[in-house]
């Protein structure tokens, strides 16, 4: 399976080993530890009974039971376990049907409902119920990896419409929500459009001035021709996609930001990215710029420059919960410091734990330490790296559903290098193979969030009409 060339291959390869465990057999079997698979199949049952008698006034509160009760556990991951191609046909039925409610529900003609009344009640069930976000991290050129996750998802439509990026991530979540469907294909059907040579080495005496070690006009070069020149309202405007870039401060009293089309409309998207990718060290710190009316641009809050937004914010989860109303999250985690950790400790079995284990306690000390340290440290030259160091520790790293990409010492080696167009191609690619396994994960986990979200553009487009 680690050899196919694309997703058809790989499919096949997965129902070839599927059959050899005998998956299929597990699959017809509803029993499992993780749900109750007879009130599973009652629920199911009565939103059909409801559904086919069009009763619609019985099935609005059958469904929202049914959703409350078993979308938790039937998320568990050992349910897919056995086989990456789906889980238990009992749960597969059970998705079917939620859905086919969801539809019927959704077309007044049908319901007899009126259409007012209707679109009210999806737009509450759908504040309710939450929606997905594609979180990136950051990881230099490792993050190319993000790619093939985009082209993956996409390609399935899967892509959910929250982008979250910090560092690379930025990067990748900034190319992706300027572009509409139509330019994500083209995209993904040529990707050597995709510049790749962001660092190039300033004269010794300036990256003395600026104490950097690349330059950054060469960075916003690339970034513009990556990423064309829109603020965060423009962009969501023509793609529909909502991107929320991180970013870390430089004044010790400023708070780290998720910036968006809700929190800085007319920030351009590309200064957001910029300053995201400002690693210390390799590049200055960024003044964000916006557009005025007038078209002119000028800077943003001027007298603070932004760094590195993984520094403090690599997987801003709670700022994107009260912001977009997220409640599930889809990782892309290429962080050298951390996905290698995360693949290993992400398996089933004796050692994968003991590793968990370790690791978790190794972590929590080093963040106590840090957190002391960070206190005697106030008020000294030493505070500012050691509170780096800290939010590194104690952030999270994880989501939902987790995306590393395999073990590369070469990638390791080349993390701050430009890369040919031949070695993106490989990051593509192994972006697209580590997703391949997940999307029967990701389509069951988003599909009730997708359909309420699909209702209610199609509801609220027959009332404009």
């Amino acid at each position: 399976m680690r050899g196919v060339e694309d997703y058809e291959g790989w499919r096949k390869a997965a129902e070839a080993a599927a059959e050899r465990v005998g998956a299929e057999a597990w699959r017809a079997d509803p029993s499992s530890s993780v749900y109750d698979a007879e009130l599973l199949r009652e629920h199911t049952e009565e939103l059909t009974r409801a559904r086919e008698a069009r009763k619609p006034e019985a099935l609005i509160p059958l469904l929202q039971e049914a959703l409350y009760r078993h979308l938790g556990e039937l998320a568990d991951p050992r349910l897919y376990a056995m086989t990456p191609l789906g889980t238990k046909h009992v749960v597969e039925a059970f998705y079917a049907e939620a859905l086919a409610c969801i539809a019927y529900l959704a077309d007044p003609d049908e319901t007899g409902l009126n259409p007012v009344f209707t679109l009210a009640g999806f737009r509450r069930a759908a504040h309710i119920f939450g929606r997905s976000a594609l979180m990136l991290s950051g990881g230099a050129t490792l993050g190319f990896f993000h790619l093939g996750v985009v082209k993956a998802l996409f390609e399935h439509d899967l892509l959910p419409d929250v982008l979250s990026g910090a560092s690379m991530g930025a990067l990748v979540a900034c190319g992706t929500g300027v572009r509409t469907d139509a330019e994500l294909t083209a995209l993904f059907a040529n990707p050597k459009a995709i510049r790749t040579d962001a660092m190039k080495r300033l004269p010794r005496a300036r990256a003395r001035s600026e104490r950097a070690i690349y330059d950054p006009d060469r960075l916003e070069e690339v970034v513009a021709h990556n990423c064309g020149d829109y603020t965060f309202r423009e962009a969501h405007a023509r793609s529909g996609r909502t991107v929320s870039i991180s970013v870390s401060p430089t004044r010790e009293r400023q708070k780290p930001r998720v910036l968006c089309h809700y929190t800085t409309p007319d920030v351009l998207m590309n200064s957001a990215a910029i300053a995201s990718a400002a690693i210390p060290g390799a590049f200055p710190g960024v003044t964000l710029r916006q557009r005025l009316p007038s078209g002119e641009s000028v800077p943003y809050m001027g007298t603070e420059t932004w760094i590195d937004g993984s520094l403090k914010g690599d997987l801003p989860m709670r700022r994107l919960s009260r912001l977009h109303n997220v409640n599930h999250f889809i990782v892309s985690q290429v962080n050298p410091h951390v996905a290698p950790v995360r693949r290993v400790t992400g398996r089933r079995g004796v050692m994968p734990f003991v590793s968990k284990a370790v690791v978790s306690s190794f972590r929590t000390q080093v963040a106590h330490q840090l957190r002391l340290a960070r206190s005697y440290t106030r008020n000294t030259p030493l505070y500012g790296t050691i509170d780096v160091a800290h939010s590194l520790a104690e952030q999270p790293y994880g989501g939902d559903i987790n995306i590393h990409p395999r073990l590369r010492p070469i990638a390791l080696l080349r993390t701050f290098s430009n890369i040919s167009h031949a070695e993106l191609l490989k990051h593509i690619h192994e972006g697209e193979r580590a997703t391949w396994p997940l999307l029967a994960r990701v389509r069951d986990q988003t599909c009730v969030s997708r359909a309420l979200d699909a209702a209610i553009r199609r509801l609220s487009s027959a009332d404009t009409q």
